[in-house]
């Protein structure tokens, strides 16, 4: 059986088979005894996107959802992870998470961490699954993700990629309303530049 460890654009976790390109963490929500989730959706301020490859305290876990380790979250790419409301980390991924704050105009973590928490503890207090606000997809910047009609679409070279936990799929032309998943001020990074890892699935979608 598959943990419940896979983030969703709308930021819901779930247990599925489909692995990702990058893992990370909210703190730690899990039960180490039954490998399951608490009730609670986060356990602390700072919600990364952490590179696969082991870093030295790492290492010594013999299984996931360890006693006293942060609960590992795991992403299909970049985009998805930004979606869910976290952010490049520092300690695995300094050279990103650098990029991501200078292209969001911010000169502290603790700020982009405020900015974050702001828009998606909320959220996910929230019965429904999909940020209150409402967009017009075309006004967003390339790699920013919305929902319509329960889906989650990236945005990508003009057209609305749909998002499964296997990859992106069926384009369709961008609708004029819909729901948007990546907070305000990573569509700010998105839009000054800031360039996610996407999975290799996006490659068959190219501008035209």
């Amino acid at each position: 059986m598959p943990l419940q460890n896979r983030v969703d654009p709308f930021s819901k976790i779930h247990a599925v088979s489909a692995r990702g390109l990058f893992t990370g963490n909210r703190g730690i929500i899990h039960d180490a005894d039954t490998q399951t989730l608490k009730k609670t959706s986060w356990a602390a301020e700072g919600w990364v996107i952490c590179t696969l490859a082991p870093l030295p305290r790492r290492e010594k876990r013999t299984r996931l959802m360890s006693q006293g380790c942060w609960t590992e979250l795991f992403f299909l790419d970049e985009f998805t992870g930004l979606a869910a409301g976290h952010r490049p980390c520092y300690a695995c991924r300094k050279q990103e998470a650098a990029a991501f704050r200078d292209a969001a105009g911010v000169e502290k973590v603790s700020h982009l961490n405020t900015l974050i928490n702001a828009e998606m503890k909320p959220r996910l207090r929230m019965r429904g699954p999909a940020s209150p606000d409402p967009c017009n997809p075309h006004d967003l910047p390339d790699g920013a993700m919305f929902a319509v009609e329960g889906n989650a679409y990236l945005k990508w070279h003009g057209r609305a990629i749909k998002w499964s936990f296997e990859g992106y799929s069926d384009p369709i032309d961008l609708p004029k309303s819909g729901l948007r998943l990546t907070p305000e001020v990573t569509c700010k990074a998105l839009r000054n530049g800031y360039a996610p890892v996407a999975h290799p699935s996006l490659s068959a979608f190219v501008a035209t």
